[in-house]
């Protein structure tokens, strides 16, 4: 990782486990309120698939009204302010060359704002994860770019996390023997399965 942030090589991808620790809801939580929306069976813990299924279900039920869509995520975050976190500040010490992040909320770019630091944003606010790939062409272009020209450090993610597998399947596919093969660093404080 410090020679990758030397070499101005380094990425970050960033998930919801950073932006909680600033007060945002997990995704878990999202994808337990949007069950309450939908009649789906609340529970403590969801598939990968589901994680991906339930929000796209969600958005189909309300006839893919952005605006109803906004308005519910908007009462999900509470429409406060969160305030950028230790590990916001950490990750921009790196000085990466770039963040990916799945997140809705804007703390990378505050906390880049706060440290005098400047990023250019690339976003993409469909909701249509289960036709990502065909659909944005252009946006999976620069993933692959990005993973097959720098080192990328996952950071707030689950081990089960569907954007994981299928960003590590995409640069696997691409990069063939030249793909590194992943570190993860485990921090729950559940001990983790062998499998």
């Amino acid at each position: 990782i410090i020679e990758a942030s030397e070499n101005h090589t380094l990425s970050f991808f960033v998930g919801a486990g950073v932006s909680s620790l600033s007060g945002a809801p997990s995704w878990k939580k999202l994808i337990q309120e949007i069950c309450k929306q939908i009649d789906y069976t609340v529970k403590e813990d969801y598939s990968s698939d589901e994680n991906l299924r339930i929000p796209q279900i969600f958005y189909h039920s309300i006839d893919q009204d952005k605006d109803k869509y906004y308005k519910f995520m908007d009462e999900q975050l509470g429409r406060k302010e969160f305030s950028t976190n230790p590990v916001h500040r950490e990750l921009l010490s790196f000085n990466p060359v770039s963040f990916i992040t799945t997140n809705f909320d804007d703390l990378l770019e505050t906390a880049a704002i706060e440290n005098c630091q400047s990023f250019i944003s690339v976003a993409c606010d469909n909701e249509d994860y289960l036709n990502y790939s065909e659909n944005f062409k252009l946006i999976e272009t620069l993933l692959k770019s990005i993973f097959s020209m720098n080192t990328v450090v996952f950071v707030g993610y689950g081990l089960n996390d569907y954007n994981i597998k299928l960003v590590l399947n995409w640069a696997k596919s691409l990069l063939k023997d030249q793909f590194n093969k992943p570190i993860f660093i485990y921090t729950d404080n559940n001990p983790l399965s062998d499998a």
